[in-house]
């Protein structure tokens, strides 16, 4: 009988998914911390930031109330003590608290899949919590060209609601997640949600990377 060779799963968490993606786009700045003196000298101020919990066994964190946005250092404080407690209740291996800045924009979803009849394919769409919801998004099969992005972007609501610099910015981050897609075939899911644009960029704010390696 002919052995049946495994696949081995590794999921990136956002700090591992965010740190494999920025050789491609651009990443919101945040710095992984366990201590709340080291997200304060983060933050030096600059408020408000985000705070969320980042453990490879928490891939959902709004679930769980994982997710926290801050407006100044008493409310930094609290919430850091609370999601360290969350943590612990949850008996989560914590690899810490990742503080980062808040990007004001337009919040969208770039994604991709290992499709197992067509390979590859991107999906792109209206991001932010009501993904699930909205099912406002178009898909298409890898490698993408201008022609196809900017097919992908009209076939959605999100296109009437970005200007000509945002447009720009979206049709030049579908097109590296493509590129990264057809790079590593090892992925086999990824997500960027939400992805936020604004007249400066397209900025990952959070993300998911699901690869599987064939065993040798």
């Amino acid at each position: 009988m002919k052995r049946i060779k495994s696949t081995p799963t590794r999921i990136y968490n956002e700090v591992k998914a965010e740190q494999f993606l920025s050789k491609y786009l651009k990443i919101s700045n945040g710095k992984l911390t366990k201590k709340a003196d080291g997200a304060l000298e983060f933050a030096k101020k600059n408020y408000p930031l985000t705070l969320k919990l980042i453990s490879d066994e928490l891939l959902h964190k709004s679930s769980v109330n994982g997710v926290r946005i801050v407006n100044n250092e008493q409310e930094l404080i609290k919430n850091y003590d609370e999601l360290l407690k969350l943590a612990k209740q949850k008996k989560l291996k914590l690899d810490g608290i990742l503080v980062k800045e808040y990007v004001r924009g337009k919040s969208i979803i770039i994604g991709g899949k290992k499709d197992t009849t067509f390979g590859p394919i991107v999906l792109f769409g209206d991001g932010g919590i009501y993904t699930e919801v909205l099912k406002d998004f178009s898909l298409r099969i890898c490698p993408l060209d201008i022609k196809d992005i900017n097919e992908m972007i009209k076939e959605t609501k999100v296109h009437s609601t970005l200007n000509n610099s945002e447009l720009k910015h979206v049709a030049n981050a579908i097109s590296k997640v493509n590129e990264v897609m057809v790079k590593h075939p090892e992925i086999s899911e990824l997500d960027i949600n939400p992805l936020i644009v604004n007249d400066k960029n397209a900025f990952v704010v959070d993300a998911r990377i699901i690869m599987n390696y064939p065993s040798g």
